[in-house]
């Protein structure tokens, strides 16, 4: 199964205490990079939302937005330092006996610091961990329903692809044979033009023609490049990530290439080089989308 790096999911789970919305997005990137955005008070959360995405997702830079909603306004904990009042009003008191004060207020007392602490309520960690991983996990098969989809376009394409490429392959080996009867004529005319009354031994004349023969030859690189277009065509029906391998036999099939155009010496070869190169990159950039 060919999964492309790119897709969106959403996915949202409603208790009679919290709304959880979740929404995933992935693009290309070398490695798994996990990017999780979610409100302070959740970060309890974090290691599981990673833990989820990581289990579904092989490669890729992935952005998990998850918002939570309470339903209904819980009450906030308040805790007020007795002994600090109780010694505040008593001092109080006597200044009053002293100076004009007026009555000690609501607003007197919230100013002074570490009087009065408020805690946000207990939260059920276990009901909300397991209703986040439902959302997360409903938003995961979306996201990866548009990557199979996606995917599949892609492994369609490359297929396509490697099939023009075969083809360039096939048209250069083909005309690999001429490249040297093409020689062998030149050089026949050449020599009776330099050497019009003198002799040229056969011998002499083969073996610079077999010398030639030997420099020019492409036959050990399109065997490589037969065998990593069977090894890209292979790769594509397995299951698990492809897209580094895929990439490398690439860069490969570049290779061969290169070295075949810096060994022809003949104009077909060279503009059949030229497209090939062409057909590789196309292929590599496809390749760069999948998992």
């Amino acid at each position: 199964m060919v999964f492309s790096m790119t897709g969106f999911g959403s996915a949202e789970v409603a208790t009679d205490q919290w709304v959880v919305k979740v929404e995933i997005r992935s693009v290309n990137h070398r490695y798994l990079d996990i990017q999780i955005r979610l409100p302070r008070q959740y970060q309890l959360l974090e290691e599981t939302l990673r833990r989820l995405v990581a289990v579904g997702i092989q490669r890729g830079r992935v952005e998990v937005y998850l918002r939570i909603e309470e339903l209904g306004q819980q009450d906030r904990i308040v805790k007020i330092d007795k002994g600090i009042l109780a010694g505040l009003y008593k001092q109080w008191q006597e200044l009053q006996q002293e100076m004009r004060l007026p009555d000690l207020t609501f607003d007197h007392v919230f100013q002074i610091p570490d009087l009065i602490e408020i805690t946000d309520p207990v939260i059920d960690w276990d009901l909300l961990t397991a209703v986040t991983k439902e959302a997360v996990t409903n938003a995961l098969e979306q996201l990866n329903a548009m990557r199979t989809i996606e995917g599949q376009r892609l492994a369609q394409d490359l297929v396509a692809k490697m099939d023009r490429i075969a083809q360039l392959v096939e048209e250069i080996e083909s005309h690999a044979p001429q490249v040297v009867a093409n020689y062998r004529t030149r050089l026949k005319e050449r020599l009776d033009e330099l050497l019009a009354g003198t002799s040229l031994s056969p011998e002499r004349f083969e073996a610079e023609v077999a010398l030639f023969a030997d420099r020019c030859s492409i036959d050990e690189e399109w065997v490589r490049m037969r065998s990593h277009i069977e090894q890209f065509l292979e790769t594509l029906k397995q299951r698990t990530p492809i897209g580094r391998k895929l990439d490398f036999l690439i860069q490969e099939m570049n290779r061969e290439t290169n070295t075949i155009g810096s060994k022809a010496s003949d104009i077909h070869i060279t503009k059949a080089v030229v497209e090939l190169k062409s057909e590789l990159e196309k292929a590599r950039e496809q390749v760069q989308n999948l998992e």
